[in-house]
């Protein structure tokens, strides 16, 4: 597991499947795998990677268990990690199955000698691979991993019982009535901030009224900032800043749309299938997981990357048109009963029924 308010979906998603299969009486032992970035010279982090792989491997060959399941991601620096750890656990008679929350497509081509040697070092001892997607899955098959160690599994999202309230509105002085967008995430160029804040001052000409809530933190906030003074939008956009995962039901519950016109490498994105939790509009890139579980118009309106212009007729298009919000809204609560803690089990499950046997 990652280390205890960590931010990102394996702290979200992965609790609430524990929890799920010891209520089915399976045995389960937690170990912290990944770390905050709170340690940032290399050689401590070194020495935390090698610190991390001795006491994994001592817990394995000690444990007596069927096997290890590792949360981890496919890009770089978790890649170099994982080569330094993962083949240590081989010597009992655990499996192992690594659970990628995102992967970097590229890696999976490079030629780098150190990249291609950890790739297969980590790939080679892995007897099953949990992936987020199916076009994660074809990736991996493409790369040469047999099919018979790759998985698709979804990530458990928690329900939004949370409903609309003024309550809301007052606590952040907004008028009633008036159009909500959420962009909630990570702040880094590829989740399109600057995408939805460039939407927004299109919005703004044509008269249209909305308030803007971005919601979240990281290194792209001073740009997304200044980019809000340089088109005049102080009026029309709000930075709650960073707010824990569990307090963002409110923010979900309360908004007219989700907007996230991501080109990130994601998996599947917490954000899209939280806001499906609380029923609410979608408007997002055809990316990943996203693009296996919503259609248009039932769920989501679907934007292309970097396309401000595209992404402020998707949301003209949205508030002019109640009744679409209001199917959408209908059937996003559906499917969000898709990814419950018992139906991910039920996945989890099978996978390591074919790995372990």
């Amino acid at each position: 597991m990652p280390e205890r308010g960590s931010r990102g979906g394996p702290g979200a998603c992965e609790p609430p499947f524990i929890a799920e299969l010891r209520r089915l009486g399976h045995k389960v032992d937690e170990d912290i795998y990944a770390y905050s970035a709170s340690e940032s010279a290399l050689p401590k982090r070194i020495a935390r990677v090698m610190r991390t792989g001795r006491r994994f491997q001592e817990r394995v060959d000690a444990g007596g268990y069927d096997l290890v399941h590792i949360n981890t991601s496919f890009d770089t620096k978790a890649l170099l990690r994982d080569a330094a750890i993962v083949p240590r656990l081989k010597s009992g008679r655990a499996k192992i199955f690594l659970k990628f929350h995102g992967s970097d497509a590229d890696l999976l081509k490079t030629k780098n000698p150190a990249l291609v040697l950890a790739r297969r070092r980590v790939l080679s001892h892995a007897d099953g691979v949990g992936l987020l997607s199916s076009e994660e899955r074809e990736n991996f098959l493409r790369a040469g991993v047999i099919k018979e160690k790759v998985f698709v599994i979804k990530n458990v999202v928690a329900r939004n019982q949370q409903q609309p309230s003024e309550e809301f509105r007052q606590q952040l002085d907004l008028s009633k009535g008036l159009p909500l967008l959420l962009f909630i995430g990570r702040f880094i160029p590829a989740k399109g901030l600057l995408d939805v804040i460039r939407a927004c001052a299109l919005l703004r000409d044509r008269g249209q009224q909305f308030m803007l809530l971005a919601v979240g933190d990281g290194p792209a906030r001073l740009e997304a900032e200044n980019e809000v003074a340089r088109l005049g939008l102080r009026d029309h956009v709000r930075f709650p800043g960073y707010i824990p995962e569990q307090e963002t039901v409110g923010f979900y519950a309360n908004s007219t749309a989700l907007l996230f016109p991501t080109y990130h490498y994601e998996g599947f994105p917490m954000v899209i299938f939280n806001a499906a939790a609380a029923g609410l509009p979608i408007i997002t890139t055809r990316i990943r997981a996203a693009a296996d579980y919503l259609k248009e118009p039932d769920n989501c309106l679907w934007v292309e990357p970097r396309s401000p212009e595209l992404v402020a007729e998707r949301i003209r298009d949205l508030l002019g048109d109640a009744e679409r919000r209001a199917a959408m809204r209908a059937n996003n609560k559906r499917l969000a009963a898709e990814f419950s803690a018992a139906a991910v089990t039920r996945e989890y499950l099978e996978a390591y029924e074919q790995i372990v046997k």
